[in-house]
């Protein structure tokens, strides 16, 4: 396998990577600063 072929897999693997995890983690961020916001207004 040629090295040019290794490296557009890996950016390609990447960008898939990026593209699933960023909305995933600004989704759990969203959750975790509501949750920390509720358990303020408890107290």
């Amino acid at each position: 396998m040629e090295q040019s072929v290794m490296i557009v897999a890996l950016f390609v693997g990447a960008g898939l990577l990026a593209y699933v995890i960023v909305p995933g983690l600004i989704v759990i961020w969203d959750r975790v600063l509501d949750a920390v916001e509720e358990n303020e207004g408890e107290e």
